[in-house]
């Protein structure tokens, strides 16, 4: 893929995937003693030790870890590098990664490197852009920006970011926080639903009169709730099987559910209708009768 160094005032003929090398002038760099490790506590300070320097409104920043406590860090606002690109006639879309020159380049301290007619110069390793009628006593370089090989450390650009302000910035983000507090409140309704079978549930063992002591159904909703295609095929078998009982007014002794199959215990009145009745769904593992009880074990 073609590396292409964005600088100020140049335009290009753009048709295929480019990788983008900042120019110094479309960012500010320092190097930081910073004596925290965390990287979540990092990019809370950083900007905090540019502020130094400039106002760090409509910013954004990026650091690179040289040594323990020592980062090289990069202050930019996206929508000068997006401004940039549109001058240099490189549609973003054309813009797979972004790098900055200062650390893809690979240099000596007090070297000159030269693009374009455009110097530069290492200082206390940091990489800073020199007029060009400047004459100093030092070994001049041209950059060869196609041989450079690049790191891992590439920023990303919004592109809207070009359009929205920060002010805009907050409003959508109200917004968003307001959409979120309202999809919150729906979830709270929706569990107020769930919490709704355990009633259903208990209407059922009245209806079909099922004994509550020989079926331990909220036990098995809360154990299986967070399962629920389990939960509901559960059900679904349960009132299948009950929906049997009540039509021919047969007895149901017992219900057990475990590891996903279903127990059940018939009055034995005809063996022979109950398992065709079940076995219209379901696929009956055992069947046993025993002093007229009829024992059926159904996968669910």
């Amino acid at each position: 893929m073609k590396n292409i160094l964005l600088q100020k005032n140049n335009k290009y003929i753009i048709n295929e995937d480019i990788n983008i090398i900042l120019s110094t002038e479309l960012y500010s760099v320092r190097i930081f003693d910073i004596p925290i490790e965390s990287t979540k506590e990092l990019k809370l300070v950083i900007p905090d030790f540019f502020e130094e320097y400039f106002d760090i409104t409509e910013y954004s920043f990026y650091h690179i870890k040289l040594e323990k406590h020592k980062y090289l860090c990069f202050a930019y606002k996206q929508n000068i590098i997006l401004e940039n690109l549109e001058k240099a006639n490189i549609d973003l879309k054309f813009v797979k990664n972004i790098y900055f020159l200062q650390n893809e380049l690979k240099y000596e301290n007090n070297n000159i490197y030269k693009y374009n007619e455009i110097k530069y110069i290492y200082k206390d390793d940091l990489l800073v852009k020199i007029p060009s009628n400047i004459l100093l006593n030092s070994v001049e370089n041209d950059i060869e920006i196609d041989n450079i090989t690049l790191s891992k450390h590439n920023i990303f650009l919004n592109k809207s970011s070009k359009y929205i302000d920060n002010k805009s910035a907050y409003i959508i983000s109200f917004i968003l926080i307001v959409f979120t507090l309202f999809n919150f409140y729906k979830m709270s309704i929706l569990n107020n639903q769930i919490d709704k079978y355990d009633q259903n549930l208990d209407t059922l063992k009245q209806k079909f009169e099922v004994p509550s002591s020989m079926i331990q159904t909220k036990s098995i909703i809360n154990e299986y709730k967070s399962i629920g295609n389990t939960y509901q095929e559960y059900l679904d078998a349960l009132e299948y099987i009950l929906s049997y009982k009540h039509s021919v007014n047969t007895i149901l002794n017992d219900v057990e559910y475990k590891n996903n199959k279903l127990l059940i215990s018939f009055e034995n009145k005809n063996k022979n209708k109950i398992e065709s009745y079940i076995n219209k769904k379901y696929k009956i593992i055992s069947s046993k009768v025993y002093n007229n009880i009829l024992s059926i074990e159904v996968k669910i």
